[in-house]
């Protein structure tokens, strides 16, 4: 009986990673025959779920969202701007993707189409004077970690990041004044 040998569990590994490359429909299938995910999880069990507020001190709100092992930071930067002449009662939401990253637009859309037409920020509440000035939110969005549910993790550091912002009429006008 020997020792474990790395190079033995390396080797594994790589044969396992090529063998879901290669096959990934039979990969996927023996994994569901035994009831299993490749991660070992069993399938009715969800991944570990954590939420931080409070993560970039300089933001008007911020969340670091993770579900396993994938990592997002939603971050809201507030600013004022003059409404356009179309939505002169309402503010707006602009989602930007943080650093490059694959899919990175693609989640960054998803994103701002469900967070708009979900309802869950009234843009009329943005409004600070008809036609004159309006809150523009930015919502910054980082994909620390991506392994797995991006979007879902993406959404969750979004909302987190929303409901910890801190953001008044009285913030508006004190700086105006």
């Amino acid at each position: 009986m020997g020792l474990p040998n790395a190079s033995d569990d390396l080797s594994t590994e790589v044969e396992v990673d090529a063998f879901r490359r290669l096959f990934p429909l039979r990969f996927y299938e023996k994994h569901l025959l035994k009831s299993i995910r490749p991660d070992a999880r069993p399938l009715g069990r969800a991944r570990e779920t954590t939420i931080g507020l409070g993560a970039v001190a300089s933001a008007n709100g911020s969340a670091l969202a993770k579900i396993g092992s994938t990592t997002m930071l939603g971050a809201i930067k507030m600013e004022v701007m003059t409404p356009s002449l179309e939505t002169q009662d309402e503010g707006c939401i602009v989602v930007r993707p943080g650093r490059p990253a694959e899919g990175a637009p693609v989640v960054a859309k998803q994103l701002s189409d469900t967070i708009l037409s979900s309802g869950m920020i009234n843009l009329k509440e943005l409004s600070l004077v008809s036609g004159k000035a309006a809150w523009m939110a930015y919502l910054d969005i980082y994909c620390l970690d991506a392994d797995g549910a991006t979007f879902d993790t993406a959404l969750l550091s979004a909302v987190a990041a929303f409901s910890h912002s801190i953001v008044t009429r009285d913030s508006w006008w004190k700086r105006t004044a």
